[in-house]
């Protein structure tokens, strides 16, 4: 074989000790570089957002019935120190720091100390703790407790024209809900509310919505520690029907006076309801009052209450009427009546009549009332339920052959009643 100058360079580069010497220095030097950075000198590093751990939570809880309701911090900052291998090893998210609530026995504020936590695979006894930020965790300890608290309900919508809804009338199923949770969050709850939204609403339906927990300023509470007995509700939601609808006044016939013969003014002479359909198909008027004619001459301007049918409600407000009526087309004066006679006298007995005569206050329509004269005008007690002896007995007026009139006021008479000898 040929002898190649660059084959003989080789040979020559092999048996050469330099060149060995340096190649050796060399790799030594990168065992030593790799060694020291794993192995050999620390370093310094700050894990930020390490996350807050409890321990003894559950005992606390079962013993003790109390629960951290509130803490300062949910995060710290803790530098180590440990060689560039361990370190690599480790995120912020691998260390705890844990708490220990195993020493506390009631409710209240407490500052406490908390240690770290690494994962198994990481030898703790390479690392080392610097400094932590902050060094302790503020806790609120607080009782737990137990209350109900009635549902309450809310329409966020539109309805049709002549419709309404009216929440306070909505019904729920259940009617209340039970929540666990820390006396001092469940202070907070003035109401549950649960909301219904639905558009062009006209007859009534039933729903199921999520509820949500309301301060007595009408913020919506969040609160991770309170459960509840459910988490959804059952809602019935009444439609009512809106009906502008007229007052007005039962007038009784009576004293020789009708409906025709009163002006009546009444103020308002409407006022807008809301109410179940089938209520409110049928109501056309509601009288504020009923007048008995015969029992006035005049008439003063009077102020009733509006009385609502059941399960009507007014919408435009108004709880009373003011009401002024006067009488038309009618004369009245008095007459001295002579002709007085009793009916219904008991069996066994005598009725004597003590009064002579009686003077009768007659009302009738002007046309009419120039025919009428004493002689027409008789008065007659029913003694069915007389007393025997002398008694003050109620009577009836009647004035015959003139329909159209009538006697004002009351025209009782005294009759002695004794026993047949």
């Amino acid at each position: 074989m040929k002898n190649d100058p660059e084959t003989k360079s080789r040979g020559r580069l092999r048996d050469n000790n330099l060149f060995w010497c340096l190649l050796s220095l060399c790799l030594a030097l990168l065992i030593w570089v790799y060694y020291t950075s794993n192995y050999g000198a620390t370093e310094k590093k700050t894990f930020y957002g390490v996350e807050v751990a409890f321990t003894g939570q559950d005992a606390m809880r079962d013993t003790l019935n109390l629960v951290v309701s509130d803490q300062d911090v949910s995060t710290v900052n803790v530098t180590l120190s440990g060689t560039r291998r361990d370190l690599a090893q480790l995120t912020s998210s691998d260390i705890r720091a844990v708490v220990n609530l195993s020493n506390i026995t009631m409710a209240g504020y407490r500052t406490m100390s908390y240690s770290l936590s690494y994962p198994s695979a990481v030898n703790q006894a390479n690392i080392r703790e610097e400094s932590r930020t902050p060094s302790t965790v503020g806790l609120q300890i607080s009782k737990l407790s137990t209350r109900s608290y009635p549902v309450t309900g809310a329409f966020e919508g539109t309805v049709s024209e002549g419709y309404m809804v009216d929440a306070t009338e909505m019904t729920f199923d259940p009617a209340s809900v039970t929540f666990t949770g820390p006396e001092e969050e469940l202070d907070q709850i003035a109401k549950v509310q649960v909301v219904v939204a639905r558009e062009q609403v006209s007859a009534a339906f039933t729903a199921v919505g999520n509820y949500v927990l309301l301060d007595s300023e009408g913020n919506t509470l969040e609160f991770e520690d309170v459960q509840s007995d459910v988490d959804t509700l059952s809602v019935n939601v009444p439609v009512s029907t809106i009906k502008e609808v007229a007052l007005g006044v039962d007038l009784v016939p009576g004293g020789g006076a009708t409906s025709q013969n009163v002006l009546v003014d009444i103020e308002p002479k409407s006022i807008t309801v809301a109410g179940d359909a089938a209520t409110l198909d049928g109501l056309n008027i509601i009288n504020v009052a009923s007048v008995q004619l015969a029992n006035y001459l005049s008439f003063e301007p009077t102020s009733y209450n509006i009385v609502l049918p059941n399960g009507v409600e007014c919408l435009s407000g108004e709880t009373s009427a003011t009401v002024e009526m006067s009488f038309t087309g009618l004369r009245y004066d008095t007459f001295i009546v002579t002709n007085l006679s009793v009916v219904n006298v008991p069996d066994g007995y005598d009725a004597k009549i003590i009064d002579l005569n009686k003077v009768v206050t007659v009302r009738a329509p002007e046309d009419v009332f120039d025919k009428i004269t004493s002689n027409n005008i008789r008065i007659v007690a029913d003694l069915t339920d007389a007393s025997p002896g002398r008694s003050r007995v109620p009577t009836t007026v009647y004035i015959d052959g003139f329909e159209s009139a009538g006697a004002y006021g009351n025209y009782p008479i005294y009759v002695q009643l004794e026993e047949q000898q």
